[in-house]
């Protein structure tokens, strides 16, 4: 058998590594009438062979190879060979494979790709492209690809070596190009580079997709020194998409600027999803710049479930006491609008939202607290708007079915009341934001008010003292606050004074009330019988 035609069993050899060798025995044979068995090999061949090289192995791409001879016989033939032009413009070939080949084909072939770098079909035109590695496209061969109606071809005309990219022409891509693969493709290649900040910043509010948003917020995230990127990320914080806010909790991490902690306590409030929140939870300047949330912070880290968490918690309640700079609320009408688009949030009012968006639409009906919050906002009382607020989520959170879960009465009770002060502590750092010229992240309702495996109990003390129940003699709430054991114990001695029928709770007397304070502290003494 002659050696040519061993060669061309030998491609069609199962074993990758017969085929390999092969291919490199056919690159110097010079045989045209291997040509057809080598593009085959060369097209469709995927394997890879380790093989040794340097100091070790290194890996062979079968395909590569059958090219690279291809290349080799071919350069010592003149004109193009049909069958090659033909495997150049098959749809049913890769387009990666017909790429590689072209490059492998050389300067020889360069007729043939700049001839296909003009075809109708995009694929075609996108093969003629990467035959083209990056470090050698001018910027000439990048214009032509950024102007080509493709958005495959755009993006490939930004893979092009540093000094030969146009930044002015990322900016404008990043901006107004219709596919946001390249939009965010543009936006990361300027990540690095000396484009200030807003261009990213005025980039992120108006764009419509989340994945360009999260590249943006990575650009935002190199320039974080600057106060005003910091600025931009915050009020991604609470963006609707959960990639957006993973990136824009991480970017702020480490920043030094105090909006930061005071935008990421606010989101705290609200960021529904565990993992967001466990990277918001990393900030540690969080209670130096939003010490009102050293309760909550508090209560998080007591019932946490994984070492992370408690670790990251630990590490924030390590930060020296502060106490809460004094609320000051801004009188240009900002506050107003935030805390009362926090108060629609809340209730779930879509009206109520759509109606603070556009005054001139017919004024939302509903209930007494819906009412209460249009009557700030037509007469521009902020202080009214903050009462509203409160109230807004003081229902929300007692109507909440979720509340109920473990204990229908103590859990809504305390997660209205949970409510009522985080509101208060949400209305502080928002006026914080707005007062320093920040905007503060989008509303939404306040979680996390009954923690899992919480105590019903004990999470109803933390937010309602036996003095205040004494102070308004109020027997039912102390109820609330009492054991079984010590509520068994309550009934008795009540059951003991009064056998037929015991006084009403609201009007009880002062044996009364000290009975019942003594069941809820626990304190049970016979002298009562």
């Amino acid at each position: 058998m002659a050696l040519n035609d061993r060669l061309r069993d030998a491609l069609r050899d199962p074993n990758a590594v017969v085929r390999l060798d092969a291919a490199r025995a056919a690159a110097g044979s010079g045989d045209h009438r291997l040509v057809e068995p080598l593009l085959e090999v060369a097209l469709r061949d995927t394997a890879e062979v380790r093989v040794a090289g340097g100091l070790g192995e290194t890996v062979e791409h079968v395909g590569d190879a059958a090219a690279v001879a291809l290349g080799e016989i071919l350069a010592r033939r003149n004109g193009i060979d049909a069958r090659i032009a033909l495997a150049a413009e098959d749809l049913n070939c890769d387009d990666d494979r017909i790429a590689t080949l072209l490059y492998y084909l050389g300067p020889r072939y360069e007729p043939l790709r700049q001839r296909l770098e003009r075809h109708e079909q995009p694929r075609i035109r996108l093969r003629a492209a990467r035959a083209v590695l990056s470090f050698n496209r001018t910027a000439a061969f990048a214009a032509r690809l950024l102007n080509d109606p493709s958005p495959l071809l755009r993006l490939e005309g930004l893979q092009v070596p540093a000094h030969v990219r146009d930044d002015a022409v990322c900016l404008r891509l990043m901006r107004i190009d219709h596919d946001p693969r390249v939009r965010a493709e543009a936006a990361m290649l300027l990540r690095f580079t000396a484009a200030g900040v807003e261009p990213f910043a005025a980039a992120a509010r108006e764009e419509p997709d989340s994945g360009v948003r999260a590249a943006l917020v990575a650009c935002l995230a190199h320039r974080r020194r600057d106060p005003e990127a910091v600025r931009a990320v915050a009020a991604l914080l609470g963006d609707p998409a959960l990639a957006v806010r993973r990136a824009a909790a991480e970017a702020l991490r480490d920043a030094t600027d105090p909006v930061a902690g005071a935008a990421i306590g606010l989101r705290i409030l609200a960021e529904p999803d565990d993992g967001v929140l466990g990277e918001l939870l990393r900030y540690r300047g969080l209670l130096e710049d939003a010490p009102e949330l050293r309760p909550l912070i508090e209560r998080l880290q007591r019932y946490a479930n994984f070492d992370d968490d408690r670790r990251a918690l630990g590490a924030l309640l390590n930060a020296r006491l502060k106490a809460a700079p004094a609320a000051a609320y801004p009188a240009d009408g900002r506050l107003l609008r935030a805390v009362l688009r926090q108060a629609a949030d809340a209730l779930g009012s879509g009206p109520l939202r759509d109606w603070l968006d556009d005054p001139g639409r017919p004024v939302p009906l509903g209930p007494p607290v819906v009412d209460e919050c249009v009557q700030a906002w037509s007469a521009l009382d902020t202080e009214r708007a903050l009462t509203a607020g409160e109230n807004a989520a003081y229902t929300a959170a007692l109507a909440d079915p979720a509340h109920a879960g473990p204990d229908p009465v103590r859990g809504p009770t305390t997660a209205a009341r949970r409510a009522l002060e985080l509101t208060r502590v949400a209305h502080v750092l928002t006026a914080r934001l707005l007062t320093a010229g920040a905007e503060p992240p989008p509303a939404a309702p306040i979680q996390r008010l009954v923690l899992p495996g919480e105590d019903s109990i004990e999470a109803l003390r933390s937010v309602l003292s036996i003095e205040e129940c004494r102070r308004a003699r109020n027997v039912t709430w102390l109820r609330l606050l009492m054991r079984p054991a010590d509520e068994a114990w309550y009934l008795e001695a009540l059951h003991a004074a009064y056998p037929k029928t015991p006084p009403p709770e609201d009007q009880v007397s002062d044996w009364h009330l000290d009975l019942a304070v003594t069941a809820a502290e626990g304190r049970r003494s016979t002298g009562y019988h």
